[in-house]
Parts: structure tokens; C-alpha cells; sequence
């Protein structure tokens, strides 16, 4: 097994190479690339696109995703960073890109969502790699159990703890991305400007009929010439006017959004402040961010799963999906924790996240704000693992490997996997 390996490499930028990953990753989600999936997407991520995508299918609905990307470097970014992990290195960056999002049912267009958006990635490494093409003969930690070991025996079985990787699905990888939506001030000039340059004229005319009727009836060429330079400086006055009143819209616009989402932003503010402190006694690398990654990760498992029985992220109640109608999760930029404590050895975290999902119902797609509850759980024991893939978990009775994205039990021995002792579940979800 042979590999190209630039271990040599001591210039190594994590945050340069984030932003040129986020930067591939988005142009293999444009549609045009004919890809179903990104290269560089984690083998989580690519499954619930696949979830996604079932859904799509028995709607008989599709996307188009068409983004072009702001070369300006002002609007990309690295918006977190985590390097005090012991075994992965974890960016956070960030693009702008103007984006068509079209939605269509049986090949008919029937909604088209034309915004500004800054696009965020989960991006991961294992710790000292120092480029994208790995070495099979390298040193490396096993992902999984954190035993030292090289490259090609992941990928024959881990001898510590028997998890089999494809070179493939190895690292760096994106583990999870999500959109937010921003305002674009210059796809509102045009409408405007044109209105004013309409209204100026119109309002001109409208107010002096007589003595335009007078001087086109009397066929006087000075007053024809007086009429003419009236409208066209009422015509610039009206382009003018009209960028103003966008100008003074937006700030109305900007304002009124903040006052309507205070409470929410001042309580999102104090999960910031107060809830790492409380998560770092159980882990001590405890971020909000990667936090944000999990619950839109569960949240899409919740509302693309059609069959909860056995999810084994889901420890719940028995329950129904009644979410069939969504077929694009869209985060909202916000979500609030409402409560947090510990309970028999478990923490649990109650959590609502604001989505602005897209819904297909018949032939109708429409936009819609939702806001859905999590309840969730995980051992005070469990420790963070940025790495953790439910593709790949080690039985701890038999200590087999396998799939546990739709058992409960190990293959092998029958025995029960749960979830809850190595992350996050839900215990319950519901739409508020």
C-alpha cells in the first residue's frame, strides 16, 4: 500500500488549510460537480445526506445547489480553533458565497431561494498530520481507541481494539457543515433605485398635468425642453431617493430583527458564559461549538430517520416521525439550553435549536421557521471524542467492530450497545 506523504512539511498552516478544504468542499456540493457527496465529508455527514436524500426520493422532490464563492479574503475565515486535544486538531472556517438553492417536485421547479450565506465546517486532523495525502506507513493514534499504531494497520483492524478504517475515511475530513443566512444590502439596491427613478418622474408629472398638457399641445419647443429637464431631474432625484429609503428600510429592518430576537440573543449569550464551566468537570475541552455540531448532527438524524426502533442515538420513548414534510434542515443561527444538571451518573441537557427548514408537502414547497426540543443525554464519563463515528464502534463485551447508525446490539454477540456511554443522545425531541 502505497501512499504520496509530505511529513516534511514543517510549514503546515491548520487554519490556511481549513479554509482551501471549505473551499472544495463547497464547490463538490454545487450541484454542477455531479458529486452526491464531498470528498472530504465524514463518513456521519455522508450519511445523513443519504438520509436526506431518501427523503427527497419518496417526495419526489430534489435540490439544485448552485454557489459562487466571494473571493474577497475579508469574508472567509476561521471562526473557531481547537488544538489542546490530545489526539485531533479541529478548525472551524467559514465562507461567504451567494447561493441558488432550487426546489423542485417531479422535475418542476417550484421554489428558489436566491441569499448571501456564510457557510461554517466542522474540519478535522488527526494530531501531527501534516497534509491531506497520508502516509500508510506514518505513525498515527487509532481514532477509535487511542492505541499507537501506523496507518496501514487501521486499516487492516486496529490489534488494540479490532476497528477497521478505509484510507478513505480517514483524516482531515469535514465532519459537519451548516448555513446562515446573511443580509445582502447590494441585491436590494437595484429594486429600489428603479422604483425611485419611476416614482420621481410620475410624481413630477402627476403634480404639474398643466403645464405639461400646455406645452405639448402648444408645441412649444422651450417648454417641451423645461418639461423634459424637469422629469429627468425628477427621474435622478426619484434614483437617489430610492437608495435612501433602502438605506433608512435597512436600518429599520436590522433593528426591528434585533429587537424581536433580544431575549433570545441575551440568553444565548449567557449559555456561552455559564454552561462550558458547568460541561468541563466532565470534559475539560468542553466547546460551545463543537456542542452546536452534535445538535444539528441529532437534529437532522431525528427529523431524516424514518424509523426510531433502532437509532441508537435515539433513547427515548417509543415515537413516530411527524417531521416526514421536511426535506432541508436549514440552521436558524441560534439555539438556547434551557436547563442543564446531572442526574444518576448522566448530564443532561435540555436544548432548543431555531431552524428555517424547507417543507414539501403535495406539490407545494414552502419556507417555514421551526423550533425543535432536544432532550439530551451522555455518561458523566464519557469523554469528548471529536473523531467518534457511529460507523465504527468497538462491541465492549466482544470487543467486534461494526455499524451502530441502525442497531442496538452487537452483530456479534447480541450483546447491547449503548449509545449514551460514549455521546450524546436524545431522550426526547419534539417541534415547539
Amino acid at each position: 500500500m502505497t501512499m504520496n506523504s509530505n511529513s516534511n512539511n514543517i510549514n503546515y498552516n491548520y487554519d490556511e488549510q481549513a479554509k482551501i478544504m471549505l473551499d472544495r468542499f463547497i464547490t463538490q456540493l454545487d450541484s454542477q460537480s455531479g458529486k452526491a457527496d464531498p470528498d472530504d465529508a465524514s463518513a456521519d455527514l455522508k450519511y445523513t445526506r443519504s438520509l436526506q436524500r431518501e427523503r427527497l426520493n419518496k417526495k419526489g422532490a430534489s435540490i439544485s445547489l448552485d454557489y459562487t464563492h466571494n473571493l474577497d479574503k475579508m469574508f472567509k475565515g476561521i471562526a473557531w480553533k481547537m488544538d489542546v486535544d490530545t489526539r485531533y486538531v479541529t478548525r472551524i472556517p467559514f465562507h461567504n458565497v451567494d447561493a441558488r438553492v432550487g426546489y423542485s417536485v417531479h422535475g418542476k421547479l417550484k421554489k428558489e431561494i436566491h441569499e448571501k450565506e456564510n457557510i461554517y465546517a466542522f474540519a478535522l486532523w488527526l494530531k501531527g498530520q501534516k497534509n491531506s495525502e497520508i502516509d500508510a506507513d506514518a505513525n498515527y493514534v487509532c481514532p477509535h481507541c487511542g492505541a499507537p499504531t501506523v496507518v496501514r494497520k487501521l486499516a487492516e483492524g486496529c490489534e488494540f481494539c479490532g476497528t477497521r478504517f478505509l484510507l478513505n475515511d480517514l483524516y482531515p475530513k469535514i465532519t459537519n457543515y451548516y448555513t446562515v443566512g446573511t443580509f445582502s444590502y447590494a441585491r436590494h439596491v437595484l429594486p429600489y433605485v428603479i422604483l425611485g427613478g419611476i416614482l420621481g418622474p410620475s410624481i413630477t408629472y402627476l403634480t404639474n398635468m398643466d403645464l405639461f398638457a400646455q406645452a405639448f399641445q402648444s408645441a412649444d419647443v422651450l417648454g417641451i425642453i423645461q418639461c423634459i429637464f424637469y422629469l429627468a431631474v425628477a427621474a435622478a432625484v426619484g434614483l437617489a431617493g430610492g437608495y435612501i429609503l433602502l438605506a433608512v428600510a435597512t436600518v429599520g429592518y436590522v433593528l426591528l430583527k434585533s429587537l424581536i430576537s433580544l431575549p433570545l440573543i441575551l440568553r444565548y449569550r449567557r449559555v456561552r458564559k455559564h454552561l462550558p464551566g458547568f460541561m468541563r468537570s466532565f470534559e475539560p475541552n468542553f466547546s460551545i461549538e463543537h456542542l452546536l455540531g452534535k445538535i444539528l448532527y441529532l437534529t437532522s438524524m431525528m427529523v431524516y430517520s424514518d424509523n426510531y426502533d433502532e437509532l441508537s442515538v435515539y433513547d427515548g420513548e417509543p415515537m413516530k416521525n411527524t417531521f416526514d414534510d421536511i426535506i432541508d434542515l436549514r440552521y436558524g443561527s441560534l439555539f438556547d439550553v434551557k436547563k442543564y444538571y446531572v442526574e444518576n451518573g448522566l448530564v443532561y441537557l435540555d436544548v432548543v435549536v431555531h431552524m428555517d427548514d424547507i417543507h414539501c408537502k403535495g406539490s407545494r414547497i414552502f419556507r417555514k421557521k421551526d423550533k425543535f426540543k432536544l432532550l439530551l443525554c451522555k455518561s458523566t464519563s464519557a469523554e469528548i471524542d471529536y473523531g467518534f463515528t457511529i460507523h465504527a464502534v468497538s462491541c465492549r463485551s466482544c470487543g467486534a467492530s461494526f455499524d451502530a447508525s441502525r442497531i442496538r446490539r452487537c452483530p456479534h454477540c447480541s450483546s447491547p450497545y449503548e449509545h449514551y456511554k460514549h455521546d450524546w443522545v436524545v431522550r426526547r425531541f419534539e417541534k415547539v
